[in-house]
């Protein structure tokens, strides 16, 4: 979220205490229609959503079937909605783990071009601070996933599930194909998220190449 990531800044320049305060304002009443649709076909839900604290309207919960037990959701009549909320987080942590691989891919070709291209010290002072903020990228990438495998998990999702597994920073990698091959990288595999997709019933051969042609930009 835009406001929360710009909350986190210690020294906000007025242009950012502007847009924060007016991205609030916006995430207030986006917030108080989805009360309304809520509230409309979810009347039950009345005692177990809190105010919107308006200062701070992004640390608001919006209390989806993820948020409640099992039992709670039984009790509110929120199976239906569950199963629904369980489909499109299948496709948000898809997604994710897209924005994961394109971040990855952009920072390793942008890694390659500095070593490459980048001289002197200003040059290359300039082009680690983009560096850094592309390695962000990778972060904030991986935190989307991490919050939609969350809500799965609270969903049913087996912690064991071999599609959806656990993403940890130290896996936001791949091998830089822009780069000379070290020794002992065939023996290292690439991090699992790299195949997830993956069509199924293909030949070695095919899978190969399918693999190659998803890690090129």
């Amino acid at each position: 979220m835009r406001v929360a990531k710009l909350t986190e800044i210690e020294d906000q320049t007025s242009t950012q205490r502007a847009a924060i305060t007016k991205g609030r304002m916006k995430l207030q009443r986006d917030i108080i229609q989805w009360r309304e649709y809520q509230f409309k076909h979810f009347p039950q839900l009345h005692d177990h959503c809190p105010p919107v604290d308006v200062s701070a309207p992004e640390v608001a919960t919006l209390s989806l079937p993820s948020a409640f037990t099992p039992s709670m959701r039984t009790s509110l009549g929120l199976e239906k909605f569950a199963t629904i909320e369980y489909d499109l987080r299948e496709g948000q942590a898809h997604d994710a783990l897209h924005a994961v691989r394109e971040a990855i891919k952009t920072f390793n070709y942008n890694l390659a071009f500095k070593k490459v291209n980048i001289h002197g010290q200003s040059a290359n002072t300039r082009a680690q601070t983009f560096l850094k903020s592309l390695a962000a990228d990778k972060v904030s990438a991986g935190d989307k996933y991490r919050r939609a495998r969350a809500a799965l998990l609270k969903l049913g999702l087996s912690e064991s599930d071999s599609v959806f597994r656990p993403l940890e920073n130290k896996d936001l990698w791949m091998k830089n194909v822009s780069m000379p091959r070290q020794m002992g990288d065939d023996d290292k595999p690439d991090p699992w998220f790299w195949t997830v997709g993956r069509p199924g019933g293909m030949t070695q051969e095919e899978e190969s190449e399918w693999s190659r042609e998803s890690k090129c930009l």
